[in-house]
């Protein structure tokens, strides 16, 4: 097959390209059977999230399938080269809103958490949309100052760091603190460490188990946990079982409980603010990783327009809002596996034929199949936990470096500071209100930023 035709297969339908796995997609073991416990295990980590709103640990499952489902469209269905994931910075301030609201206790309460989840997915999909039919979404991108920028995201740190370590510690590490400290060091260790970069460069089991993400972490936590009788298994369900996907329809569906009012849709606008956002970082964050691996792969001419990627997101993500509203998991990018897949992607087609190869095979050619495999539920329910404080301290902690990254002026920095600790902790009424840390950023930096003159930076 010629190197056009390997970029221009599939079925081309509006801005868009269907690429049928097996037929315009190859399957690669290597990354089919890394996507098979990585992708799994690691979309079971909002289980926790969903069982918190109301929901059993089962329809919870079925969110997450239901999730995993959408995601896997991105590459399949709409031609996407980029892997798809959650808006992850925004899980901890979803989390805080609901506990604020009184609404994340575990109790469902009449669908009413799912109502103001609905809002937010709504309002969500309206926005991609119009930003990205419009084309506006990158000029509002340019016009809003880094100062807010790395305060919102700051803030997003803030608030994961206080709910694992502070508000919530009992549940994340209280219960299993061997397990959860293993976990979070190798995990910081495989993910942010210089030297183990520097080392996995000439070890080449290193470097796998670098390329291995969060699974090596896992592994040795569940090891760690069972020994040190933290963790315990018990295999119930039946070999295969199917998602209770109509279950969750009917509770969480605007559909089936109704539609939020009108008060939810200006309540959650902050968070949809900041979503936005973070969804649009990541769109430049996963179009840079792929011109830079471009370089060293001509061969294949890869087509990134981010306006057809906010009318593929805003598609998939009014999917999700009909059948099940489950705002942080409507992004665009998994930025580790992204990653993984171009740096195998560049270095030849004798490796990797097409980037939508690696994606698609890593994302089990659109169908999460370890969804189906009762013991695999049974051998993940116990690590669920420590999968999503592990996911939020390392989300966390990427945040901060990205949010200090974003400023220099010693006035940018308290802009930051003060932005980012509002955006977290802020409240009115006794109700999480991000739009508070937002509204004094936006006035900070029309007070104290001055883009005219050069001010002394901090050394």
């Amino acid at each position: 097959m010629s190197n056009q035709n390997i970029n221009q297969n599939g079925l081309k339908w509006g801005p868009f390209r269907l690429r049928i796995p097996f037929i315009h997609i190859k399957l690669l073991p290597s990354e089919f059977l890394q996507g098979l416990i990585i992708s799994g295990a690691t979309a079971l980590a909002g289980a926790p999230v969903v069982e918190s709103l109301g929901l059993t640990f089962m329809q919870a499952v079925a969110v997450c399938f239901i999730a995993s489902f959408l995601i896997t469209s991105s590459p399949i269905i709409f031609g996407e080269p980029m892997a798809a994931g959650w808006v992850t910075p925004a899980l901890p301030l979803v989390i805080a809103f609901f506990y604020t609201k009184g609404l994340y206790t575990g109790e469902y309460n009449d669908g009413t958490a799912f109502k103001y989840m609905a809002a937010m997915c709504i309002e969500f999909t309206l926005l991609i949309l119009f930003l990205g039919l419009t084309g506006l979404g990158k000029t509002i991108i340019e016009k809003i100052p880094n100062a807010l920028k790395s305060g919102i995201i700051l803030g997003a740190a803030l608030a994961a760091f206080y709910q694992i370590f502070f508000s919530e510690y009992e549940r994340y590490i209280g219960g299993t603190p061997i397990a959860s400290f293993t976990i979070l060091i190798i995990c910081t260790i495989t993910t942010f460490s210089e030297p183990f970069k520097r080392l996995a460069e000439k070890n080449k089991l290193l470097k796998i188990i670098g390329s291995l993400g969060l699974l090596p972490g896992f592994i040795l936590a569940a090891l760690v946990g069972y020994f040190s009788g933290e963790i315990v298994w018990e295999f119930k369900n039946a070999p295969l079982i199917f998602p209770p996907v109509g279950e969750v329809f009917n509770l969480t569906s605007p559909f089936a409980i109704g539609f939020p009012e009108l008060s939810y849709f200006g309540e959650v606008f902050p968070l949809v603010l900041i979503g936005y956002l973070l969804l649009f970082g990541d769109f430049i964050t996963g179009s840079e990783i792929i011109k830079e691996g471009q370089k060293n792969r001509p061969d294949e001419p890869i087509q990134i327009d981010i306006n057809r990627s906010h009318n593929s997101v805003g598609i998939r993500n009014l999917l999700g809002t009909i059948i099940n509203p489950f705002f942080p998991t409507q992004g665009a990018l998994w930025t580790g596996v992204h990653v993984i897949v171009v740096q195998r992607w560049q270095q030849g087609k004798n490796v990797m034929r097409s980037i939508y190869d690696g994606i698609g095979s890593y994302y089990l050619m659109g169908i999460p199949l370890l969804f189906f495999f009762g013991p695999f539920i049974d051998l993940m329910k116990p690590l669920l936990m420590l999968a999503l404080g592990v996911t939020l301290i390392l989300t966390g902690i990427a945040c901060s470096y990205v949010a200090m990254s974003l400023v220099k002026k010693n006035s940018e920095i308290a802009i930051s500071i003060i932005t980012g600790f509002f955006v977290a902790f802020g409240t009115f009424n006794d109700v999480a209100a991000p739009w508070i840390g937002i509204s004094l950023g936006l006035v900070l930096c029309i007070l104290l930023i001055d883009n005219k003159k050069n001010e002394s930076k901090i050394e």
